[in-house]
């Protein structure tokens, strides 16, 4: 049959995606599937996973959708799905287009659905999202090797249907880092901004004023990802970061640092900022506390907050002698911004194994 365009979004009133998988389960998938046994959820990429959709999600690889997890893929359920699905459920299409795509939008049809529930086991989904099946256990390169997106993807949308808590446990388990992972991770954090903090100001004496800004807005970004992980959330990718960053004074104070056009107020913009991230820093009781304020990049005249002392400071209190050794290099986000590498678990791992070994001990 020959499919034809929706005309999806003009008539329909928007609702969070995941609130739309929830009723597509309950009300359409759930009844077709008898006393198989599965799991339920709507988890992995997408920004409804997050909590970030809009209207304007509903273009792509959006709607009616679903992660199903059953141990024996065979595939005849997705045919029986294909078959006996609604063609459209709260005013969705169920049919998303073109079959098999990376990036797929809801379309008419005028035979069975192409629909977007993805049926697999679950720990088969967990190694293509990861590279690893955690429910076997989390290593230290299992850690450093998860892209922060990818850990948000798993520990974000919403499970509902889960016997057992298979799902549940793993969720759990990928909550946050054991402690002395957070506090190397920390310490990887602290260290990047420490090998930028004086540049805008350098940059801004020798008049070049784009130089200080993209040096900014790189300190900036970091800033933003040491603030999620003192608060013990996964940073997005670059879309949502911002986004993700609890109102507060470190958000007021990094836009003022992004907006200042004189290098007196950015620096005291960035400095007020990391003030206040240092002090958290302090507050979280992970090292020895250290004074949180300003102080001057030796006879320059710059001011900065020091983070590689508060870098040196976590390692220090790093009880795994094993990871306390290893170089401030940093999970695989702190490692490469590539989307090839990020994208890919078997990328992940390896660069991530090339900087700091592979060691499969467990971290308590």
């Amino acid at each position: 049959m020959s499919a034809r365009p929706a005309n999806f979004g003009r008539m329909t009133a928007f609702l969070p995606g995941v609130e739309l998988s929830r009723l597509f389960y309950a009300e359409a998938v759930r009844p077709l599937l008898g006393d198989l046994p599965h799991a339920a959820a709507r988890l992995g990429p997408g920004s409804d996973v997050l909590g970030f959709d809009t209207p304007r999600s509903t273009d792509h690889d959006w709607g009616p959708r679903l992660e199903l997890f059953v141990d024996d893929d065979t595939g005849e359920l997705g045919a029986r799905l294909s078959e006996t699905l609604p063609k459209r459920f709260r005013g969705w299409s169920t049919h998303f287009e073109p079959p098999g795509a990376r990036v797929r939008s809801m379309a008419g049809t005028d035979g069975p659905v192409d629909h977007y529930v993805t049926i697999t086991p679950f720990p088969r989904w967990c190694r293509a999202l990861l590279g690893f099946d955690p429910a076997a256990g989390v290593g230290p390169l299992d850690w450093l090797g998860a892209p922060w997106q990818r850990l948000a993807e798993i520990t974000g949308g919403a499970v509902f249907h889960d016997p057992g808590g298979r799902l549940a446990g793993v969720r759990e388990r990928l909550r946050w880092y054991p402690a002395d992972m957070w506090r190397l991770v920390l310490a990887c954090q602290w260290q990047r901004i420490a090998e930028e903090e004086p540049f805008p100001a350098r940059a801004a004496e020798v008049g070049d004023r784009a130089g200080a800004t993209v040096i900014t807005a790189r300190l900036c970004r970091d800033i933003a990802r040491l603030h999620l992980l003192q608060a013990r959330r996964w940073p997005p990718y670059s879309k949502w970061l911002m986004a993700s960053l609890p109102l507060g004074q470190v958000t007021g104070h990094v836009a003022a640092a992004l907006r200042a056009d004189d290098a007196r107020v950015r620096e005291d913009a960035l400095c007020a900022a990391l003030e206040v991230v240092a002090q958290q820093q302090n507050d979280l009781g992970l090292a020895v506390e250290l004074p949180a304020r300003r102080q001057e990049f030796f006879d320059r005249g710059y001011a900065v907050i020091g983070a590689g002392r508060f870098a040196e400071a976590l390692r220090d209190a790093i009880t795994d002698p094993v990871l306390r050794a290893r170089p401030l290099t940093g999970s695989i986000d702190q490692i490469s911004d590539s989307t090839a590498v990020l994208t890919d678990p078997s990328l992940c791992r390896a660069v991530a194994d090339a900087t700091t070994g592979d060691s499969r001990e467990e971290i308590h």
